[in-house]
């Protein structure tokens, strides 16, 4: 347990410490709002589709394909999205803050936390090369699913998106910069287009800015205040994030018969902290900065105990590998 836990710490707690830098230096006026605004634009136009797009086009989708065990990971995620989506509009009494919840609330971070704890759990731990490739395949649809539905949901509530009715609403998906990265990422790996060295150069450099910069934007965007509606929003985000879906995904997916090696991924993959790219998104799509950033922070944070945690109790039940 106490492997999990360092684990869990080595990888959340850079998170912590630049988000707390981005703080300390806007606190000291070294970064300031237009910084901050500026640097989601530079991180959501190119940060992130070129991350997504690397990620797509140099998995192997054919290596370990499990049609079953990707089409229940698929379902489930689209499921809890639009079930927390409906359950978000029927009870949140603002509705400005609609999209900045949900997203919060389902989105993983699959590219940049997902991987390492599946390489400690089937590679160094419990060594088993197959299912280590079918939990990355994992993440490389899920990355897919994930922005390709958050781009809708923002562009849903999106006031001049819905003036032009449906039309609107798919050209503002189809326009969004992520979602032509993950397209792009698709076409290269169906294809079989590789880039030059010094393009998979840039590419590979310009992935790494990301989560930097986006933590560093999170500290300088984060705010104490009492507690009020849109802090109560945070913390049932927080709780759906890294309590509810990982429990419900488990008790699902185990009575539908996944276990072992399967049922670890599902279980690791939702419970995951919130993803940097999530809060981007509700930073440049005209969601709620402070929602995501405090949920961002509170996810990461808790994530460190709460995998370890469900990692210990499942693997004592003899539900994980």
């Amino acid at each position: 347990m106490l492997e999990y836990m360092t684990l869990s710490i080595n990888i959340t707690m850079p998170f912590i410490l630049l988000s707390l830098l981005g703080l300390f230096m806007k606190r000291r006026g070294m970064i300031n709002d237009d910084f901050v605004k500026q640097g989601n634009k530079v991180i959501f136009n190119f940060g992130i589709p070129v991350t997504v797009f690397h990620h797509i086009h140099t998995a192997d989708l054919s290596s370990v394909f499990d049609l079953p065990f990707l089409a229940f990971n698929s379902i489930w995620l689209i499921g809890f999205f639009l079930v927390t989506w409906l359950l978000a509009s029927k009870l949140m009494k603002d509705k400005n803050s609609i999209s900045s919840f949900v997203n919060s609330a389902y989105r993983s971070s699959l590219s940049v936390v997902g991987p390492p704890l599946l390489v400690l759990m089937f590679y160094y731990d419990n060594y088993n090369p197959d299912v280590l490739a079918k939990g990355i395949l994992a993440v490389s649809v899920l990355l897919i699913i994930s922005y390709s539905t958050a781009s809708v949901l923002f562009a849903v509530h999106d006031p001049k998106a819905k003036k032009n009715g449906v039309l609107g609403i798919v050209l503002s998906v189809a326009k969004n910069p992520i979602v032509i990265g993950v397209l792009i990422g698709i076409a290269f790996n169906v294809l079989g287009w590789t880039l030059p060295t010094f393009a998979a150069n840039t590419v590979t450099s310009l992935s790494r800015l990301v989560m930097p910069l986006a933590m560093i934007c999170v500290g300088a965007n984060l705010s104490f205040r009492k507690y009020d509606a849109k802090f109560k929003y945070v913390l049932i985000s927080t709780f759906v994030k890294v309590v509810l879906m990982p429990i419900s995904a488990v008790i699902v997916a185990y009575l539908f018969g996944f276990r072992g090696g399967d049922l670890t991924i599902i279980m690791i993959l939702n419970a995951l902290p919130m993803a940097v790219g999530a809060y981007v998104m509700q930073a440049e799509l005209g969601g709620d900065s402070y929602i995501g950033a405090t949920v961002l922070m509170l996810t990461m944070t808790l994530s460190a105990v709460t995998l370890t945690l469900y990692i210990f109790l499942f693997h004592v039940m003899g539900f994980l590998a």
